[in-house]
């Protein structure tokens, strides 16, 4: 799993994150400094602050849904051997995000109950809905459906695939600390000489774009991984291979 996710996208490196920075890091980028803005040059609620920071925040869910069918077909076309096509993974990106968005809610609600009892039911749930999101682009299915067909592929390799998120977590700490390091001079420094009423100082943009970045590789590793995943669960658990994946090109 772990060498087949890195494989992909190491042959695709250029593509990925292209689609990774436009749909992930610079919306989280954008909406940050946007709240950083509204925090330090407006002093009293309005209606138009909400608003801004409403349709900041549902740009960028929508291109985080938006990237993450598009990986997930970019992820496909490469284990069928095609090349991967920045437009065509885009539009079929763009035709999943409503889908998505409503499998996000659902899978939330859920987890986040599971998470109140006790944390252990919601990391059941978590592992056992890991491939609802590949599993919905990929064989065009309802949301309802997506989740049973993850549970039917995540059975009997749930250990497993736990496994897996705990060597991606702590993948995850250790990217996390590399890239906080690397922005910790600029954050210990004193500053940029702006107007306080932006709040721009050099600590606020190291910390922006450390945590657009860290998204980008988050949301860029995990969702390629899931779409690998689902590949891998197909072969063992129905012995197809990556070409039975091909109805996401039609």
């Amino acid at each position: 799993m772990i060498s087949g996710t890195f494989g992909v996208i190491g042959r695709n490196f250029g593509a990925f994150a292209l689609m990774a920075l436009l749909l992930g890091g610079l919306p989280n980028l954008l909406v940050s400094f946007g709240q950083l803005w509204i925090a330090g040059g407006v002093k009293t609620f309005s209606p138009q602050v909400f608003a801004g920071s409403a349709v900041g925040l549902i740009v960028m869910m929508v291109a985080a849904f938006v990237l993450q069918a598009a990986i997930v077909h970019a992820t496909v076309a490469d284990l069928n051997g095609r090349r991967v096509v920045v437009g065509e993974s885009l539009k079929a990106g763009l035709s999943n995000w409503l889908p998505l968005l409503g499998l996000a809610i659902l899978m939330g609600l859920g987890l986040m109950l599971g998470f109140l009892l006790l944390i252990v039911p919601g990391i059941i749930l978590a592992v056992m809905w890991s491939v609802a999101v590949p599993a919905k682009v990929v064989e065009k299915i309802g949301v309802t459906d997506a989740f049973q067909r993850s549970r039917d592929l995540t059975r009997g390799r749930r250990w497993a695939i736990f496994g897996l998120f705990v060597i991606y977590v702590i993948a995850l700490w250790i990217v996390e600390a590399l890239i906080m390091a690397a922005a910790m001079p600029f954050i210990l420094s004193k500053g940029l000489p702006t107007p306080d009423s932006v709040g721009l100082t050099t600590v606020n943009v190291a910390t922006m774009i450390a945590s657009a970045l860290i998204a980008t590789i988050t949301t860029l590793v995990s969702t390629a991984g899931g779409a690998t995943l689902y590949s891998e669960l197909r072969g063992t658990r129905e012995g197809v291979g990556p070409e039975a994946m091909a109805s996401v090109f039609d």
